[in-house]
C-alpha cells in the first residue's frame, strides 16, 4: 500500500515450480493483498503442474496467471478457470525457448485457449532474452494457427484485465473499440488486420 501511488499496481510470484508454487508465508502475503485490494498475479503452470494453477486461484486469489499452459493437463481445473474467467498471460516464443511447451507439440496451448475463448493475452515475456517484437510473437502464433480475430480478442482481454485504475482502463477499452469496432465478436475466419497491441502489465515483464 505504501507504494500504490508510485507506479506499483500489484504483486507477482515466480520461481522454480518443481519445488511447489509458494511457501506458506507467500500464500499469506497474497491473502493479505486480496483483503487490501492489491492486484495479484502468479506464475503457475508454466513448467509446473496444473495443480499449481489451482493453488494460485483458490489459495492465493490470483487474478491473473503467468503462462499457465499446463492447466490443460487437468480438464477439471481448466474448466474452473474458464468459468471463473481467470486471465492467462501468454508468451509464445518464451514458451518454446524455456521448454515449457515442446516445439513438437501438435497444438500449442495458446491455440487451445483461443479456440475455447479462454481469457488470455499475448506478450513478449522478457524482451532482452527472447529478443522478439510483439509483431513477431503474433506472426509466430499465426504460423501455429491463430486467427486475426483471436489476436484482437487477446488485446481486448489484455485491456479488460490490466491493473490500471478503472477510468484509465475504460479509456483504453474505448480506444480499442474505436480502432477495432465490432471485430472482437466476428467470425474467426475474419482476415482484417489486427488492431493495435495492448501492453497491459503482462506476465513476462513487457509492461
Amino acid at each position: 500500500m505504501e507504494f500504490q501511488r508510485m507506479g506499483v499496481v500489484g504483486i507477482d510470484i515466480a520461481g522454480d515450480e518443481a519445488t511447489g508454487l509458494a511457501a506458506p508465508e507467500d500464500i499469506e502475503v497474497f491473502k493479505k493483498a486480496e483483503l487490501l485490494g492489491i492486484h495479484r498475479t502468479a506464475h503457475a503452470g508454466e513448467a509446473g503442474p496444473a495443480s499449481n494453477v489451482n493453488v494460485a486461484i483458490t489459495q492465493m486469489f490470483a487474478e491473473r496467471i503467468g503462462h499457465g499452459y499446463h492447466v490443460l493437463d487437468d480438464p477439471e481445473i481448466y474448466m474452473a478457470c474458464l468459468k471463473k474467467g481467470v486471465h492467462f498471460e501468454t508468451c509464445p516464443y518464451s514458451s518454446c525457448l524455456t521448454g515449457s511447451v515442446p516445439r513438437a507439440e501438435i497444438k500449442h496451448p495458446i491455440i487451445k485457449f483461443a479456440e475455447d475463448e479462454a481469457n488470455f493475452s499475448i506478450s513478449r515475456d522478457d524482451p532482452t532474452i527472447a529478443q522478439k517484437s510483439l509483431d513477431e510473437e503474433y506472426e509466430f502464433l499465426r504460423q501455429l494457427g491463430l486467427k486475426e480475430i483471436h489476436i484482437i480478442r487477446a488485446n481486448f482481454n489484455a485491456a479488460r484485465n490490466c491493473f490500471l485504475p478503472e477510468d484509465e482502463k475504460r479509456e483504453l477499452i474505448d480506444q480499442l473499440i474505436r480502432i477495432c469496432g465490432a471485430q472482437e465478436n466476428n467470425n474467426v475466419n475474419n482476415s482484417d488486420p489486427p488492431c493495435i497491441a495492448v501492453k497491459a502489465m503482462s506476465g513476462g515483464g513487457d509492461f
